[in-house]
């Protein structure tokens, strides 16, 4: 087992803690890191809530402008952009797997510009809409004109494809949904128009007959519990209040309470003048009328997927098909695009598929003849995230940094230190070790239900890498 260093939190609580300013704490426990670490080469134990604790738990800015699952812990970001250490004010940051774009809102909080990727349509509009500037009388303007066309009660003309609507949904909530987005439709600001978007996919879960207690779409069912139990009762009066929901009263007050983040903001934020750049591959960081350039990026901050954990796509696939980003025919598209992926067709794991490093595959061919479509699933996971790494060290800078967050998990029951394996790639490609640390996952939002082959992830290893 690998020695563990844990010296630094003592003496960060002795010495560093005392520093009230952020950005003088954070660039003084960064510093000590890279120094001890250096000296040591033995990974060392922190503690990111004590790291950054200057960051609040819960609201903080525009955060929480929609639900999305599995988000990274914001101390991670804020405290390694915190300070002059890993990248300067102005400088491009980076995060190739941004999910809802926790890492860029803390680069634009940092006053860095904020770049990400995602396969995800639902995940890029969620990201773009909290890291951009807005002008809130604008958007309260915006949204008393949409109350007003709401309220009209005009013929609904659209058709949402939506994949099983009337099972996820009442008749009433589907009348008041298709209602409130073809009012949407009619803003012709297209940046506004995202804006109430995120609010309006918001809505959508919180009024489906979804439990709210999973990230995938699962039908709520009191018949699963017995009478009177705390589940039955719970699940009784979520049913019970869907019965008469008032859609529209719903929507109204998530769109303030994300009036009233992204006016904090821009109150943090004053001097925002950079709209997130978004992506939708990591492997392909450029579109039709983007492409990032070779050497640009100052730092890359990511937590990427895990073989085989959450699904996105599907969990999303509500809020897609409402939102008119996916066609109900068409989810099996854009799951396809998501690296780490569960679905592959029996034909490409006829014969082992080798992931090009000698360590995994070793576990990995074990692990085919148990089950071959999971050692495929992590061997395909793999060569995927070799392509990301390899972009990633296309457009960073020379000694420009990029902070990887992995962890190892289960496969089959088997031990498979995902984390290792990534980093075994990054320095296969000329990037080199700075630092290692560990940190124990607190929040039990991180450790959602998986696939019973794939474990609980409940420890965190942050690798910083430098390219030279």
């Amino acid at each position: 087992m690998e020695k563990i260093d844990n010296r630094t939190d003592n003496y960060l609580n002795t010495d560093i803690s005392c520093q009230s300013d952020p950005a003088i704490k954070g660039q003084a426990s960064l510093e000590s890191l890279l120094a001890q670490y250096k000296k040591s080469n033995e990974p060392i134990q922190v503690d990111f809530r004590k790291l950054a604790d200057w960051i609040p738990y819960g609201e903080r800015a525009s955060h929480m402008i929609h639900l999305y699952p599995a988000k990274l812990l914001p101390h991670i970001p804020a405290f390694f952009l915190s300070n002059n250490v890993l990248s300067q004010k102005g400088d491009f940051v980076l995060d190739p797997f941004s999910g809802s774009g926790t890492v860029l809102l803390e680069a634009v909080l940092a006053e860095r510009k904020a770049i990400g990727a995602d396969s995800n349509p639902l995940a890029r509009l969620i990201s773009i809409v909290k890291t951009n500037k807005y002008d809130v009388s604008s958007l309260n303007s915006s949204f008393l004109r949409l109350k007003k066309r709401i309220e009209k009660n005009s013929p609904i003309t659209i058709k949402p494809d939506v994949v099983n609507i009337n099972f996820w949904f009442h008749d009433h909530i589907i009348e008041q949904l298709s209602r409130i987005k073809q009012a949407i439709n009619a803003i012709r600001n297209k940046k506004d128009r995202a804006f109430f978007e995120v609010s309006f996919s918001n809505t959508i879960k919180r009024s489906s007959l979804a439990d709210p207690r999973l990230s995938v779409p699962v039908k709520l069912n009191i018949e699963k519990y017995k009478k009177n139990s705390p589940y039955y009762l719970s699940t009784k009066k979520t049913l019970d209040k869907l019965e008469n929901l008032n859609v529209y009263e719903l929507f109204y007050s998530l769109t303030t309470s994300n009036i009233n983040r992204i006016e904090a903001l821009n109150k943090q934020v004053p001097n925002l003048n950079h709209d997130t750049t978004m992506y939708n591959d990591a492997r392909h960081l450029s579109d039709t009328t983007l492409k990032s350039n070779d050497n640009s990026v100052q730092l890359v901050i990511t937590s990427p997927p895990y073989a085989g954990a959450q699904k996105y796509i599907r969990s999303s696939g509500l809020n897609l098909g409402w939102l008119g980003k996916c066609a109900s025919n068409n989810l099996r598209h854009y799951e396809k695009l998501n690296i780490g992926r569960e679905h592959h067709s029996k034909s490409e794991y006829i014969n082992f598929t080798s992931s090009g490093i000698q360590d995994a595959d070793t576990i990995l061919e074990s692990i085919y003849n148990e089950n071959p479509l999971r050692a495929h699933i992590t061997s395909k996971y793999l060569l995927e995230m070799n392509d990301a790494f390899k972009e990633i060290f296309r457009i960073l800078k020379p000694g420009g940094f990029f902070v990887l967050v992995s962890s190892a998990n289960k496969i089959c029951d088997t031990n498979f230190k995902t984390h290792e394996h990534l980093c075994t790639i990054a320095i296969s490609l000329g990037l080199k070790v700075r630092l290692r640390l560990i940190d124990e996952i607190h929040s039990r939002g991180l450790m959602t239900k998986r696939n019973k082959t794939a474990g609980i992830i409940n420890c965190e290893w942050v690798y910083i890498f430098e390219k030279e």
